[in-house]
């Protein structure tokens, strides 16, 4: 007998009600007239045969917009699964849209207009009229919710045990992680450090257990998906520590967190599958969204990353060496302490981007629009800057050194403190721009110790 099935889903934005009935008439597919909306917080006014039923609840301020109840009766033979529903609301609706995940209440999975997901963790706000809830982290970043941190949710793995149900209570978190490693690190493709020495201070707590089939089964399935690294991924003494402790996964799932978009999150497992460590020759990762990812400290030397998306991505101390990144979109992203030497940059969106103490030694930025940018302390080294955007960025402190000079400033752009030399072309004709001792001048009066020199006459060629 088909009694029906309820849906719960929140949203980041409020829907409008009759776009909600368009989206669910989609989903659906029952035809004209089968999907009910509303009114808000009022029930008792639908009409109760309709095939599918939806109210809504709008929320106090916080990060969720909006509850929506959803009910398709008897009426809607073989509904649609909830992640269905979701994915098409989120497309269709334009908002994230969040749905419960596991056993835990406040861990939620997020689904994106884009098409991606990602998991949230959420607490509620008390002492308001209506409900109000906060997310207090993300294991992606999502466009939605920009001011959100992005970090990795270890209960999220927990709540995903692979363990057989069988395992003994004291061989369990070892048989768990093993099991996990064998596995490809579900659910996320991400597990952290910290998570791995839990799981090894757990081996360390089976000493007396030395010489049990049981844990000598699991040593060995251990040692097949890990390498002996002397202890140095980890930071053990070899000499003072047990075989385990020397050994990490093959397969390091802390490198990075994958973004949430489902075919650039498959992209970079892949590079971290295959070590992703500076590959020869690097990876290409050109026109993936990587928007909202973490990929701090990793290395990407020699890459292709052009047209790639990293909006509001975590590049923190991440080398991007002679890597291409034309067209590349780094909007807000933190690319503070990167690497860009000899990078090319042309026509790279870097509106908002901290670039601060960034190296960006003979990095090529022709084109590229970086206003709002903070480049605080960055080293501009022989940088090409033809027609690059820096009206409004912070270059407090920055340093030059015979970079090609054709920048847009103004006003707003901050250049206390910078200092070195601009290779610039010998003073035009009256009303044109400002070049040699006048715009050395100009920069001194905005605080700047800046030299302009004319371009290089090419030596005679050889005879």
């Amino acid at each position: 007998m088909t009694t029906g099935r309820a849906y719960g889903f929140l949203t980041t934005a409020r829907p409008e009600p009759a776009a909600l009935a368009r989206a669910l008439d989609a989903v659906f597919t029952l035809g004209e007239g089968a999907v009910e909306v509303g009114p808000e917080g009022e029930p008792d006014g639908w009409r109760w045969d309709t095939p599918v039923q939806c109210g809504y609840e709008w929320f106090g301020p916080g990060d969720v917009a909006c509850a929506l109840h959803l009910y398709a009766g008897p009426a809607a033979t073989d509904p649609p699964p909830e992640e269905t529903v979701a994915r098409a609301l989120a497309r269709e609706l334009g908002t994230a849209v969040l749905t419960g995940a596991g056993t835990l209440p406040w861990i939620m999975r997020v689904f994106t207009p884009e098409g991606g997901s990602t998991y949230a963790r959420t607490e509620d706000l008390d002492g308001r009229d209506r409900p109000a809830l906060r997310i207090t982290a993300l294991q992606a970043g999502v466009r939605a919710l920009p001011r959100v941190p992005v970090r990795g949710l270890p209960e999220v793995v927990r709540d995903h045990p692979l363990a057989p149900r069988d395992t003994g209570p004291r061989l369990w978190p070892w048989a768990d992680l093993v099991c996990r490693m064998e596995a490809g690190w579900p659910p996320l493709r991400w597990y952290g450090a910290d998570m791995y020495r839990e799981d090894l201070r757990a081996r360390d707590a089976l000493r007396d257990l030395e010489g049990d089939p049981r844990l000598e089964a699991l040593d060995a399935r251990f040692r097949a998906v890990t390498v002996d690294d002397g202890g140095l991924e980890l930071g053990a003494d070899p000499a003072a520590t047990p075989w385990y402790r020397h050994r990490r996964p093959a397969v390091l799932p802390w490198r990075v967190l994958p973004p949430a978009d489902p075919e650039a999150a498959r992209w970079l497992w892949k590079w971290v599958e295959d070590g992703a460590e500076g590959l020869p020759g690097g990876v290409d990762l050109s026109r993936l969204d990587l928007s909202g990812a973490d990929l701090s400290g990793a290395d990407f030397s020699s890459s292709l990353f052009c047209g790639t998306g990293l909006a509001g991505t975590r590049l923190t101390g991440t080398g991007f060496h002679r890597s291409h990144l034309q067209g590349a979109d780094l909007t807000d992203a933190d690319a503070t302490g990167a690497c860009f030497v000899r990078a090319d940059l042309d026509g790279a969106v870097l509106r908002g981007t901290v670039l601060d103490g960034a190296d960006l030694t003979r990095a090529d930025l022709h084109g590229a629009d970086a206003r709002g940018a903070s480049l605080r302390g960055a080293r501009l080294l022989g940088a090409t800057l033809l027609d690059t955007d820096l009206r409004g960025a912070d270059l407090t402190g920055a340093e030059l050194g015979e970079s090609t000079f054709g920048m847009t400033l103004d006003e707003t752009t901050v250049l206390t403190g910078l200092k070195g030399t601009l290779i610039a072309p010998a003073a035009p004709a009256s009303g044109a721009p400002l070049t040699g001792p006048a715009l050395e001048s100009w920069f001194r009066s905005r605080g700047a110790e800046v030299r302009v020199v004319p371009p290089r006459r090419p030596g005679p060629k050889p005879s």
